[in-house]
Protein backbone atom coordinates (compact mmCIF):
# COMPACT_ATOMS: atom_id res chain seq x y z
CA UNK A 1 0.00 0.00 0.00
CA UNK A 2 0.91 3.70 -0.80
CA UNK A 3 0.85 4.21 2.98
CA UNK A 4 3.80 1.82 3.97
CA UNK A 5 6.51 3.68 5.43
CA UNK A 6 10.29 3.42 4.11
CA UNK A 7 11.53 2.72 6.93
CA UNK A 8 9.64 -0.21 7.73
CA UNK A 9 10.76 -1.59 4.62
CA UNK A 10 14.33 -0.70 5.33
CA UNK A 11 13.89 -2.83 8.23
CA UNK A 12 12.12 -5.59 6.88
CA UNK A 13 14.64 -5.79 3.93
CA UNK A 14 17.80 -4.82 6.39
CA UNK A 15 18.75 -2.26 3.57
CA UNK A 16 19.76 1.82 4.35
CA UNK A 17 17.78 4.36 3.40
CA UNK A 18 19.32 6.00 0.16
CA UNK A 19 21.64 8.90 2.21
CA UNK A 20 23.29 6.38 4.04
CA UNK A 21 24.04 3.07 1.27
CA UNK A 22 25.83 6.76 -0.69
CA UNK A 23 27.98 7.12 2.46
CA UNK A 24 28.51 2.81 2.29
CA UNK A 25 29.39 2.96 -1.02
CA UNK A 26 31.82 6.46 -0.62
CA UNK A 27 34.12 4.70 2.05
CA UNK A 28 34.14 1.75 -0.51
CA UNK A 29 35.16 3.75 -3.20
CA UNK A 30 37.64 5.53 -0.63
CA UNK A 31 38.94 2.50 -0.07
CA UNK A 32 40.17 1.38 -3.57
CA UNK A 33 41.57 4.88 -4.27
CA UNK A 34 43.99 4.99 -1.33
CA UNK A 35 44.19 1.16 -2.21
CA UNK A 36 45.98 2.03 -5.62
CA UNK A 37 47.64 5.53 -4.89
CA UNK A 38 50.35 6.79 -2.51
CA UNK A 39 48.11 8.12 0.28
CA UNK A 40 49.11 8.90 3.96
CA UNK A 41 47.22 9.11 6.84
CA UNK A 42 47.63 12.94 6.50
CA UNK A 43 46.70 13.06 3.14
CA UNK A 44 42.76 11.56 4.54
CA UNK A 45 41.12 15.45 3.71
CA UNK A 46 38.16 16.00 1.38
CA UNK A 47 36.50 13.40 0.14
CA UNK A 48 38.69 11.10 1.85
CA UNK A 49 38.04 11.97 5.18
CA UNK A 50 35.15 9.62 5.34
CA UNK A 51 37.78 6.98 6.05
CA UNK A 52 38.36 8.40 9.35
CA UNK A 53 34.34 8.27 10.08
CA UNK A 54 34.59 4.64 10.04
CA UNK A 55 37.53 4.68 11.69
CA UNK A 56 39.51 2.86 8.83
CA UNK A 57 42.35 5.16 8.31
CA UNK A 58 44.19 2.88 11.15
CA UNK A 59 43.91 -0.11 8.68
CA UNK A 60 44.60 0.83 5.16
CA UNK A 61 48.17 1.23 3.63
CA UNK A 62 50.91 0.35 6.03
CA UNK A 63 48.98 -2.54 7.80
CA UNK A 64 46.93 -3.83 5.13
CA UNK A 65 47.37 -7.19 4.02
CA UNK A 66 47.39 -6.55 0.12
CA UNK A 67 49.91 -5.99 -2.32
CA UNK A 68 49.99 -5.66 -6.34
CA UNK A 69 49.53 -9.06 -7.54
CA UNK A 70 52.96 -10.71 -8.59
CA UNK A 71 53.44 -14.17 -9.94
CA UNK A 72 54.63 -17.38 -8.71
CA UNK A 73 55.74 -20.09 -11.42
CA UNK A 74 58.74 -21.40 -10.20
CA UNK A 75 57.28 -23.26 -7.38
CA UNK A 76 60.48 -25.32 -5.43
CA UNK A 77 58.18 -27.14 -2.88
CA UNK A 78 55.28 -29.62 -3.66
CA UNK A 79 52.12 -29.17 -2.54
CA UNK A 80 50.28 -32.67 -2.08
CA UNK A 81 46.93 -33.49 -0.86
CA UNK A 82 46.24 -37.30 -0.39
CA UNK A 83 42.72 -37.63 -0.62
CA UNK A 84 40.59 -39.58 2.57
CA UNK A 85 40.87 -43.03 1.40
CA UNK A 86 44.97 -42.58 2.23
CA UNK A 87 44.20 -41.25 5.14
CA UNK A 88 41.86 -44.13 6.38
CA UNK A 89 44.90 -46.05 4.87
CA UNK A 90 47.31 -44.99 7.19
CA UNK A 91 48.24 -42.00 5.59
CA UNK A 92 50.74 -41.28 3.09
CA UNK A 93 54.03 -42.95 2.62
CA UNK A 94 57.17 -40.65 3.94
CA UNK A 95 60.66 -41.48 2.64
CA UNK A 96 63.14 -42.84 5.21
CA UNK A 97 64.47 -39.88 7.26
CA UNK A 98 61.84 -37.74 6.60
CA UNK A 99 61.75 -34.54 9.39
CA UNK A 100 57.71 -33.99 10.16
CA UNK A 101 55.92 -31.23 11.20
CA UNK A 102 52.67 -30.28 11.27
CA UNK A 103 50.76 -26.45 11.67
CA UNK A 104 47.61 -25.35 12.57
CA UNK A 105 45.57 -22.49 13.43
CA UNK A 106 42.41 -21.52 15.51
CA UNK A 107 40.66 -18.69 16.51
CA UNK A 108 38.47 -18.74 19.92
CA UNK A 109 36.04 -16.03 20.33
CA UNK A 110 38.12 -12.76 19.07
CA UNK A 111 41.35 -14.41 19.40
CA UNK A 112 43.33 -16.11 17.01
CA UNK A 113 46.42 -18.40 17.51
CA UNK A 114 48.69 -20.52 15.23
CA UNK A 115 50.42 -23.75 16.41
CA UNK A 116 53.56 -25.71 15.38
CA UNK A 117 54.52 -29.41 16.41
CA UNK A 118 57.65 -31.28 15.21
CA UNK A 119 60.68 -32.56 16.26
CA UNK A 120 62.24 -30.56 19.14
CA UNK A 121 59.11 -27.73 18.87
CA UNK A 122 55.83 -27.70 20.37
CA UNK A 123 55.11 -23.96 19.88
CA UNK A 124 52.00 -21.61 20.92
CA UNK A 125 51.67 -18.38 18.67
CA UNK A 126 49.31 -15.39 20.07
CA UNK A 127 48.05 -13.45 17.22
CA UNK A 128 45.46 -11.13 18.61
CA UNK A 129 42.41 -10.28 17.43
CA UNK A 130 42.54 -8.92 14.14
CA UNK A 131 44.21 -12.34 12.02
CA UNK A 132 41.48 -14.14 10.37
CA UNK A 133 41.89 -18.48 10.82
CA UNK A 134 43.20 -18.63 7.18
CA UNK A 135 45.74 -16.00 8.39
CA UNK A 136 46.33 -17.71 11.04
CA UNK A 137 46.99 -21.15 9.29
CA UNK A 138 49.96 -18.90 6.63
CA UNK A 139 51.17 -18.25 9.63
CA UNK A 140 51.41 -21.30 10.99
CA UNK A 141 53.32 -23.06 8.24
CA UNK A 142 55.24 -19.44 7.60
CA UNK A 143 56.79 -20.30 11.40
CA UNK A 144 58.22 -23.78 10.82
CA UNK A 145 59.52 -22.39 7.36
CA UNK A 146 61.67 -19.88 9.59
CA UNK A 147 62.27 -22.59 12.21
CA UNK A 148 63.80 -25.17 9.78
CA UNK A 149 65.60 -22.20 8.27
CA UNK A 150 67.64 -21.36 11.20
CA UNK A 151 68.18 -24.77 12.12
CA UNK A 152 70.12 -24.88 8.73
CA UNK A 153 69.17 -27.97 7.71
CA UNK A 154 71.02 -29.38 4.50
CA UNK A 155 69.79 -31.73 1.87
CA UNK A 156 66.97 -33.00 4.48
CA UNK A 157 63.34 -34.19 3.67
CA UNK A 158 60.96 -31.61 5.09
CA UNK A 159 57.47 -32.49 5.43
CA UNK A 160 55.03 -30.03 6.80
CA UNK A 161 51.79 -31.25 7.11
CA UNK A 162 48.60 -28.62 7.46
CA UNK A 163 44.89 -29.06 7.68
CA UNK A 164 44.12 -26.28 5.89
CA UNK A 165 43.06 -26.69 1.82
CA UNK A 166 43.12 -23.15 1.27
CA UNK A 167 46.35 -22.29 2.62
CA UNK A 168 47.72 -24.88 0.80
CA UNK A 169 46.20 -23.82 -2.59
CA UNK A 170 46.95 -20.12 -1.82
CA UNK A 171 51.07 -20.98 -1.54
CA UNK A 172 50.93 -22.83 -4.69
CA UNK A 173 49.01 -20.60 -6.66
CA UNK A 174 50.77 -18.92 -9.84
CA UNK A 175 49.32 -15.25 -8.50
CA UNK A 176 49.71 -13.98 -4.92
CA UNK A 177 48.09 -10.45 -3.35
CA UNK A 178 48.67 -11.34 0.42
CA UNK A 179 51.47 -9.70 1.80
CA UNK A 180 51.70 -12.66 4.03
CA UNK A 181 51.31 -15.57 1.91
CA UNK A 182 54.12 -13.87 -0.03
CA UNK A 183 56.58 -13.59 2.81
CA UNK A 184 55.44 -17.54 3.57
CA UNK A 185 56.23 -18.13 -0.24
CA UNK A 186 59.91 -16.75 -0.35
CA UNK A 187 60.52 -18.81 3.17
CA UNK A 188 59.64 -21.75 1.77
CA UNK A 189 61.76 -20.94 -1.56
CA UNK A 190 64.77 -20.45 0.99
CA UNK A 191 63.82 -23.77 3.04
CA UNK A 192 63.44 -25.55 -0.56
CA UNK A 193 66.82 -24.55 -2.57
CA UNK A 194 68.57 -26.48 -0.23
CA UNK A 195 66.04 -29.36 1.17
CA UNK A 196 63.18 -31.31 -0.42
CA UNK A 197 60.05 -29.51 1.15
CA UNK A 198 56.61 -30.98 0.62
CA UNK A 199 53.46 -29.70 1.84
CA UNK A 200 50.39 -32.41 2.60
CA UNK A 201 47.43 -31.60 3.44
CA UNK A 202 45.90 -33.83 6.64
CA UNK A 203 42.21 -34.30 7.61
CA UNK A 204 41.44 -32.12 10.88
CA UNK A 205 39.95 -33.50 13.65
CA UNK A 206 40.03 -37.44 12.82
CA UNK A 207 42.07 -38.52 15.88
CA UNK A 208 45.87 -37.82 13.70
CA UNK A 209 47.94 -37.28 16.68
CA UNK A 210 50.25 -34.47 14.99
CA UNK A 211 47.82 -32.67 13.66
CA UNK A 212 45.43 -32.88 17.20
CA UNK A 213 48.66 -31.76 18.84
CA UNK A 214 49.32 -28.57 16.38
CA UNK A 215 45.83 -27.70 17.04
CA UNK A 216 45.91 -27.50 20.81
CA UNK A 217 48.77 -25.41 20.13
CA UNK A 218 46.91 -23.47 17.98
CA UNK A 219 44.20 -23.47 20.67
CA UNK A 220 46.58 -22.39 23.41
CA UNK A 221 47.57 -19.64 20.90
CA UNK A 222 43.80 -18.37 20.23
CA UNK A 223 43.50 -18.07 24.40
CA UNK A 224 46.61 -16.29 25.20
CA UNK A 225 46.98 -12.68 25.67
CA UNK A 226 48.88 -11.56 22.77
CA UNK A 227 51.70 -9.03 23.92
CA UNK A 228 52.91 -6.16 21.31
CA UNK A 229 51.36 -3.75 19.65
CA UNK A 230 48.36 -4.41 17.02
CA UNK A 231 48.03 -5.85 14.34
CA UNK A 232 49.50 -8.86 14.53
CA UNK A 233 50.02 -9.35 10.62
CA UNK A 234 48.22 -6.93 7.66
CA UNK A 235 44.75 -6.74 7.91
CA UNK A 236 42.91 -8.84 5.15
CA UNK A 237 40.81 -7.44 3.02
CA UNK A 238 37.77 -9.10 4.40
CA UNK A 239 38.28 -7.60 7.63
CA UNK A 240 37.99 -3.85 6.16
CA UNK A 241 34.84 -5.07 4.39
CA UNK A 242 33.36 -6.78 7.35
CA UNK A 243 33.85 -3.37 9.48
CA UNK A 244 31.64 -1.46 6.98
CA UNK A 245 29.23 -4.42 6.66
CA UNK A 246 28.98 -4.68 10.12
CA UNK A 247 28.60 -0.81 10.16
CA UNK A 248 25.18 -1.21 7.73
CA UNK A 249 23.65 -3.68 10.10
CA UNK A 250 24.15 -1.92 13.42
CA UNK A 251 23.12 1.22 11.50
CA UNK A 252 20.06 -0.59 10.15
CA UNK A 253 18.93 -1.64 13.36
CA UNK A 254 19.50 1.92 15.28
CA UNK A 255 17.62 3.97 12.30
CA UNK A 256 14.75 0.92 13.12
CA UNK A 257 14.71 1.16 16.83
CA UNK A 258 15.51 5.03 16.95
CA UNK A 259 11.88 5.60 14.68
CA UNK A 260 8.85 6.41 16.81
CA UNK A 261 6.70 5.72 14.20
CA UNK A 262 5.70 2.05 12.63
CA UNK A 263 3.85 0.67 16.17
CA UNK A 264 2.38 -2.33 14.50
CA UNK A 265 5.45 -3.02 12.58
CA UNK A 266 7.80 -2.83 15.52
CA UNK A 267 6.47 -5.76 16.41
CA UNK A 268 6.65 -8.09 14.06
CA UNK A 269 9.79 -6.76 11.86
CA UNK A 270 13.53 -7.67 13.47
CA UNK A 271 16.29 -6.77 11.34
CA UNK A 272 18.27 -9.53 10.16
CA UNK A 273 20.50 -10.49 7.49
CA UNK A 274 18.83 -14.08 6.77
CA UNK A 275 15.17 -12.76 6.65
CA UNK A 276 15.42 -10.80 3.28
CA UNK A 277 16.77 -13.99 1.41
CA UNK A 278 13.13 -15.81 1.87
CA UNK A 279 11.26 -13.08 1.30
CA UNK A 280 13.07 -12.08 -2.00
CA UNK A 281 12.57 -15.45 -2.87
CA UNK A 282 8.78 -15.14 -3.12
CA UNK A 283 6.86 -14.00 -6.08
CA UNK A 284 5.20 -10.26 -5.86
CA UNK A 285 1.79 -10.96 -5.37
CA UNK A 286 2.74 -13.29 -2.00
CA UNK A 287 5.99 -10.32 -1.63
CA UNK A 288 2.68 -7.83 -1.26
CA UNK A 289 1.16 -9.62 1.22
CA UNK A 290 3.93 -10.48 3.65
CA UNK A 291 4.62 -7.15 3.24
CA UNK A 292 1.59 -5.36 4.40
CA UNK A 293 0.96 -7.90 7.02
CA UNK A 294 4.72 -7.42 8.79
CA UNK A 295 4.14 -3.58 8.22
CA UNK A 296 0.36 -3.70 9.11
CA UNK A 297 -0.58 -1.49 5.84
CA UNK A 298 -2.33 -4.13 4.97
CA UNK A 299 -6.52 -4.71 4.25
CA UNK A 300 -7.17 -5.52 7.37
CA UNK A 301 -10.15 -3.43 8.72
CA UNK A 302 -8.10 -1.47 11.28
CA UNK A 303 -6.10 -0.20 9.31
CA UNK A 304 -9.39 0.52 6.09
CA UNK A 305 -10.83 2.08 8.96
CA UNK A 306 -8.06 4.18 9.54
CA UNK A 307 -7.88 5.45 6.19
CA UNK A 308 -11.40 6.34 5.97
CA UNK A 309 -12.37 3.05 3.56
CA UNK A 310 -14.88 1.51 6.42
CA UNK A 311 -16.53 2.67 9.48
CA UNK A 312 -15.47 -0.12 11.89
CA UNK A 313 -12.47 -1.44 12.98
CA UNK A 314 -14.00 -4.44 14.55
CA UNK A 315 -12.65 -8.29 14.24
CA UNK A 316 -15.32 -10.18 11.19
CA UNK A 317 -14.59 -13.18 12.87
CA UNK A 318 -14.92 -12.28 16.64
CA UNK A 319 -16.00 -8.51 16.89
CA UNK A 320 -14.58 -8.18 20.17
CA UNK A 321 -11.12 -6.43 19.19
CA UNK A 322 -9.91 -4.95 16.51
CA UNK A 323 -8.50 -6.40 13.49
CA UNK A 324 -4.76 -5.88 12.79
CA UNK A 325 -3.06 -8.08 11.58
CA UNK A 326 -1.13 -9.13 14.63
CA UNK A 327 -4.83 -9.73 16.09
CA UNK A 328 -5.26 -11.96 12.95
CA UNK A 329 -2.31 -13.89 12.93
CA UNK A 330 -1.93 -14.27 16.40
CA UNK A 331 -4.36 -13.97 18.77
CA UNK A 332 -7.84 -13.87 17.30
CA UNK A 333 -9.85 -16.76 19.16
CA UNK A 334 -12.02 -17.70 16.55
CA UNK A 335 -8.31 -18.56 14.15
CA UNK A 336 -7.26 -20.44 16.74
CA UNK A 337 -7.90 -23.85 15.33
CA UNK A 338 -7.00 -22.72 12.11
CA UNK A 339 -3.52 -21.50 13.54
CA UNK A 340 -3.10 -24.88 14.84
CA UNK A 341 -3.50 -26.36 11.68
CA UNK A 342 -1.01 -24.29 10.22
CA UNK A 343 1.36 -23.16 12.73
CA UNK A 344 1.28 -25.81 15.13
CA UNK A 345 -0.22 -23.37 17.92
CA UNK A 346 -3.03 -21.64 18.74
CA UNK A 347 -1.63 -18.27 19.72
CA UNK A 348 1.46 -17.15 19.15
CA UNK A 349 4.05 -14.08 19.33
CA UNK A 350 4.64 -11.46 16.79
CA UNK A 351 8.38 -12.88 16.60
CA UNK A 352 6.83 -16.46 15.97
CA UNK A 353 5.28 -15.08 12.99
CA UNK A 354 8.58 -12.99 11.84
CA UNK A 355 10.73 -16.26 12.09
CA UNK A 356 8.14 -18.31 10.32
CA UNK A 357 8.58 -19.40 6.50
CA UNK A 358 6.78 -16.54 4.84
CA UNK A 359 4.68 -19.38 2.66
CA UNK A 360 3.28 -20.26 6.04
CA UNK A 361 1.99 -17.30 7.05
CA UNK A 362 0.54 -16.18 3.18
CA UNK A 363 -0.87 -19.88 3.29
CA UNK A 364 -2.80 -18.78 6.54
CA UNK A 365 -4.06 -15.34 5.58
CA UNK A 366 -5.53 -16.73 2.26
CA UNK A 367 -7.21 -19.81 4.47
CA UNK A 368 -8.84 -17.14 6.76
CA UNK A 369 -9.53 -14.26 3.85
CA UNK A 370 -9.95 -16.11 0.85
CA UNK A 371 -10.15 -12.59 -1.04
CA UNK A 372 -7.07 -10.64 1.01
CA UNK A 373 -5.03 -10.40 -2.12
CA UNK A 374 -7.77 -8.84 -4.51
CA UNK A 375 -8.33 -6.29 -1.54
CA UNK A 376 -5.19 -5.18 -2.32
CA UNK A 377 -5.82 -3.77 -5.66
CA UNK A 378 -9.54 -2.70 -4.83
CA UNK A 379 -9.92 -1.68 -1.36
CA UNK A 380 -13.16 0.14 -2.04
CA UNK A 381 -14.95 -2.94 -3.20
CA UNK A 382 -15.06 -5.48 -0.18
CA UNK A 383 -16.27 -2.38 2.14
CA UNK A 384 -19.75 -3.34 1.33
CA UNK A 385 -18.76 -7.18 2.34
CA UNK A 386 -16.94 -6.18 5.72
Amino acid sequence: MKSTPSVALDALLNILPLHQFVKLQAAKSALQFIRYNNVLDGDLVGHLRIIKDFKLNMDIKTVEDWMITKTNYDVPFKVVKPCRYVWDAGGPSLRPGSIVFYTDGSKMGENTGAGVFGPGISKAIPMGCSPTVFQAEVQAILECANICLKRNYRFAKICIFSDSQAALNALKAFTCQSKLVWECIISLKQLASRNEVTLYWVPGHCGILGNENADNLARQGAASSFVGPEPFCGVPECALRMKLKTWEMSTVESNWNATDTSKQAKRFIKPSAEKPRSLLNLNKKDLRVITGLMTGHCPSKYHLSKIGKIQSSECRFCQTENETAEHLLCNCGVLSNQRLAVFGKGFLEPLVIWRSNPNRVINFIKRVVPSWDQVLHQPLSITAQL
